[in-house]
């Protein structure tokens, strides 16, 4: 049999990890999220250079780059990387994350195949592993592959509509399978699965700050040079704020108090995959718009970085909105709402960079300041009747005290209390 031809290591089964044992990120899945630094970059850069065609060809790769990454938090979620045989594959994943990163720039331009090739290395070796956990993943390998082949096709075939085509049906291949897969089978660890994502988003805010690096050399130290990154650095602050000090905790505590694996599963995937799409792709919009703002924040924008800066603000709080509503976490419309009227703010950047960075940080200050009043007016629990439920409650540290009632309205305890200071 062939199986008594393979590995021990690689035929044995893989019981998932309860919620009551502790599943830390190793260090190994944090240094294999550097590479997705680099692909963001890179997708960054493209955007930069062509705010309209390069967007669009960023959403494409990144539809299936973020659905295979995302698939490898699952993947170690499954299948921690306790044995030097699965660390090696992961570094090996890694090689091929780095070629599909270098190849990202050429990728419709030229059609390089390279990043074909890079994608079929990642995915073959994700669902290899995968399938030692949950035998119930082979339909979504299947896909995958098939996903792949499409990239294939794309990359060989002629350019211009044809590839983007090929493209968009290699995301809706991907993108479609939760809706034909029941999802039984699948289990995930709640405290890994929601640091993970996060450690995943902190890394592709760290890349905002490597363009300003890029785009800031040779250029002298003045009003327009400092107006810009101090401003562009409170945004990103509000938008860490706006994601890290409630939003993921609270994610953790829901995830939890779901016992029924199939519907963690799919809060996961619709709150934590497909939110998380727009969080990522605000980040990199921004910080493309940054690009054209650092060292120009006394002079006027044109209305593509005007809507780049805003846009891509207003995308990041977008996706916080919808993990608010998959989580069943409260006000996702006030976020919607403040995602809104960041993006009305557009038209300022007319005038000048500087008012229109100044007016979207005051925005974001203003917005989660009404948000952090409103959460905390709940707590005067003397003046409301008996059994009502409350809304979550941040401590002085503007995280959920450990009383703090969960979504479903039970009061339980930090989730986050004693793992790493990341929220995944």
């Amino acid at each position: 049999m062939l199986a008594n031809r393979l590995p021990p290591w690689f035929v044995e089964r893989i019981e998932p990890v309860e919620d009551e044992d502790d599943l830390r990120v190793s260090t190994l899945e944090l240094f294999f999220d550097l590479v997705f630094v680099f692909i963001v970059t890179q997708l960054t850069w493209i955007i930069a250079d062509d705010p309209l065609i390069g967007l669009v060809q960023a959403v494409l790769m990144l539809g299936f780059v973020w659905w295979m990454y995302a698939g490898y938090s699952w993947l170690t979620n499954a299948v921690p990387p306790v044995r030097p045989a699965r660390r090696v594959l992961l570094l090996c994943a890694m090689a091929g994350w780095l070629l599909v990163g270098l190849s990202v720039p050429a990728a419709f331009e030229e059609g390089s195949v390279w990043i074909a090739v890079g994608m079929l290395v990642v995915v073959l070796i994700h669902g290899l592993m995968y399938l030692q956990a949950a035998r119930a993943f082979g339909p979504v390998f299947i896909a995958n592959m098939a996903a792949v082949a499409a990239v294939f096709a794309a990359q060989l075939g002629p350019g211009g509509l044809w590839r983007h085509l090929l493209w968009a049906l290699a995301v809706v291949i991907v993108w479609s399978v939760p809706l034909l897969h029941s999802q039984r089978g699948l289990n995930l660890h709640a405290a890994h699965i929601t640091e993970r994502h996060g450690l995943v988003v902190m890394v592709a805010l760290g890349e905002s700050f490597i363009v300003i690096a890029l785009y800031t050399r040779g250029l002298p130290i003045d009003a327009d040079l400092l107006v810009a990154t101090i401003l562009g650095l409170l945004i990103a602050a509000c938008l860490w704020w706006s994601l890290f000090v409630r939003e993921l905790p609270l994610t953790e505590q829901a995830l939890a108090e779901t016992a029924d694996p199939v519907r963690r599963v799919r809060k996961v995937l619709a709150g934590l995959s497909y939110w998380f799409i727009p969080v990522l792709l605000g980040i990199m919009v921004l910080a493309a718009g940054l690009k054209h703002a650092v060292g120009y924040a006394t002079e006027p924008l044109g209305w593509s970085t005007a809507l780049l800066l805003s846009g891509g603000a207003a995308l990041f709080l977008l996706g916080t909105a919808g993990l608010r509503a998959s989580m069943s976490l409260p006000r996702p419309m006030d976020r919607a709402a403040l995602a809104a009227l960041i993006l009305l703010l557009a038209p300022s950047g007319l005038l000048n960079a500087g008012v229109q960075l100044g007016a979207i940080a005051a925005a974001l200050i203003g917005g989660l300041a009404l948000e952090r009043r409103a959460a905390r007016r709940p707590s005067a629990s003397a003046s409301r009747p008996s059994g009502e439920p409350s809304d979550p409650t941040p401590g002085p540290s503007g995280e959920p005290s450990a009383s703090t009632p969960g979504p479903s309205g039970e009061p339980s305890g930090s989730p986050t209390e004693s793992r790493s200071p990341g929220p995944r």
